[in-house]
């Protein structure tokens, strides 16, 4: 029974030990940008950098700099086409979690483990929008014609293409947003705020080194 309790707390301290190393590795990487000469471009394109909270995401004009996202995100995939906004949100996350985690009321324990252990099984989640509304949760950012381009591709390369090259189009949470098949491993060191981050800052954009939480990117705009 000694040896048992032993054990135990050696485990526990050993659990302790891991969870505040990734802690304070996410606070490090949080404050340690990339890019850290970047400006914003004073008449360039505008984008935003959003959150729920929880999630990040990345809002672009759905035609900017002479690309027309209508084209792989068609109105067409939505159940009705008029549905469609000016502007798309981006998000990418695990797919069970998108799927079956609508809200925080929906988590289930199996939903997750999975997403902590690791998936390879990824979506990315688009929402059509009118208009972004800045303000705490959205918040604007002024970037290049040649980032923005950059940053485009950084998103269109998460996509996963279907059988006619084309992204597959998955039923949203309602009228105006979609989910398609992506790219990429979801896991404790990849969450969707690390995606968010990543995208930004491939696009020579200002961004944290890493951070797993949505507070670690939105702390730069």
């Amino acid at each position: 029974m000694i040896v048992l309790r032993t054990w135990l707390r050696r485990m526990a301290f050993a659990l302790a030990a891991v969870v505040a190393l990734y802690l304070g590795a996410a606070l490090v990487g949080s404050l340690a940008p990339a890019n850290p000469g970047w400006r914003e471009t004073p008449g360039g394109v505008t984008i935003y950098v959003e959150t729920n909270g929880r999630h990040t995401g990345i809002v672009v004009p759905v035609a900017a700099a002479g690309i027309d996202l209508s084209l792989t995100f068609r109105p067409t995939d939505l159940a009705d086409a008029n549905r469609a906004g000016n502007w798309l949100a981006f998000g990418w996350g695990e797919r069970n979690f998108y799927l079956e985690t609508a809200t925080w009321a929906d988590l289930r324990p199996k939903t997750a483990l999975f997403a902590l252990i690791g998936s390879a099984r990824t979506l990315l989640h688009v929402d059509h929008l009118d208009r972004p509304s800045p303000g705490s949760d959205q918040r604007p950012v002024r970037i290049s014609v040649a980032e923005y381009r950059r940053l485009i591709a950084g998103v269109l390369a998460s996509v996963a293409p279907g059988p006619d090259k084309r992204p597959v189009a998955i039923e949203g949470y309602g009228d105006r947003d979609l989910f398609y098949e992506a790219r990429g491993s979801y896991s404790l060191f990849h969450t969707c705020n690390s995606w968010t981050a990543t995208t930004l800052a491939q696009a020579g954009i200002k961004a944290p080194l890493w951070t797993p939480f949505s507070g670690g990117v939105m702390r730069w705009y």
